[in-house]
């Protein structure tokens, strides 16, 4: 999701849901919250290629570095611990966002968590690092665009904007210094992007998540909203649990009457990409891939789907 320039960082989630049948409350208002995720292994990655690390970056001998990058998530230290289960990306939304005659609603939303790493060291002139992504300093805020299309959902537009600290830190015999660099990045919307809506808390009490990337639980966040984003509307709303009931690396739960998709947000070509639009006019050098839970009567024609037991292990070609 991360390139050294105005482009964007690839991020690859899980969502882990159960389901829960509720009686929908104040349906015209979605309360502002958080929405979190988990990141595919592997599906995740970013490429120097237009864009290179300057020679003498990570030792006097360093070429440009104009490598990929696969990345994977790394669980947000919590408290109270685990708190989040295989969580590692968090995005606020900002405001209580009320819909309008149409259909539609809006939020301010900034990227609040993440933590991402190499999948493995990269390989460099001065040797193997290590490399390890999250927030730092003040984030940008951007427009969460809501449209509710039937009665239990519908679908969002949600590009973001962020500021990022990539480390490299020497290892395998490396005896060079840990490097870093800090950049903007932005990230356009991604096909089928759907919610729904939760009407239980996903977390009861106060819950504190590490913000920058030191390890340490630092910043409380609010876990009561009653929207559920990566969930195609369907008549009975839907309950996220925190806890998956299994490993980071494995399938996530989907509702009864649902599927997995992949579902991938791409770099935008700035001559010709508008954030609020679909990925059209997107480049994929930097590749944003997350799971979502799609009807499979209602989605888009030749979509790649999956309809997968839970305990089943994901395809190593996924991960």
């Amino acid at each position: 999701m991360f390139g050294f320039s105005s482009r964007s960082i690839a991020l690859g989630v899980v969502l882990v849901l159960t389901v829960s049948s509720v009686a929908l409350a104040d349906p015209g208002t979605v309360r502002k919250g958080i929405d979190a995720w988990s990141t595919v292994p592997g599906q995740s990655h970013t490429s120097f290629a237009d864009n290179p690390i300057p020679a003498g970056f990570f030792c006097d001998q360093s070429k440009p570095f104009t490598g990929s990058i696969a990345l994977k998530g790394v669980p947000l230290a919590t408290r109270p611990a685990k708190a989040m289960g295989p969580v590692d990306t968090v995005v606020s939304r900002l405001d209580d966002a009320v819909f309008n005659d149409q259909g539609v609603a809006t939020t301010r939303i900034r990227l609040t968590a993440l933590s991402l790493a190499s999948v493995k060291p990269i390989q460099t002139e001065c040797g193997a690092y290590d490399v390890k992504v999250s927030l730092t300093g003040e984030q940008p805020t951007t427009t969460m665009r809501i449209v509710r299309t039937e009665e239990y959902g519908g679908r969002y537009e949600a590009p973001l904007a962020l500021n990022v600290r990539v480390v490299f830190t020497p290892v395998q015999g490396n005896r060079n210094r840990e490097v870093s660099l800090v950049h903007r990045i932005d990230l356009g919307p991604g096909t089928s992007s759907v919610w729904t809506y939760a009407a239980k808390p996903r977390y009861d009490g106060p819950m504190w998540i590490d913000s920058n990337g030191d390890g340490k639980p630092d910043l409380q966040v609010r876990g009561d909203s009653n929207f559920l984003a990566g969930v195609t509307p369907i008549p009975t709303a839907r309950l996220a649990s925190w806890t998956a009931k299994a490993s980071a690396s494995t399938v996530p739960t989907c509702p009864p009457g649902t599927c997995l998709y992949q579902s991938c947000h791409c770099n935008p070509n700035e001559d010709s990409w508008d954030p609020y639009e679909k990925k059209d006019g997107c480049a994929d050098d930097h590749l944003h891939c997350v799971w979502v839970c799609v009807n499979p009567n209602t989605a888009p024609s030749g979509t790649m789907m999956m309809c997968l037991d839970v305990a089943e292990p994901m395809d190593p070609s996924l991960q």
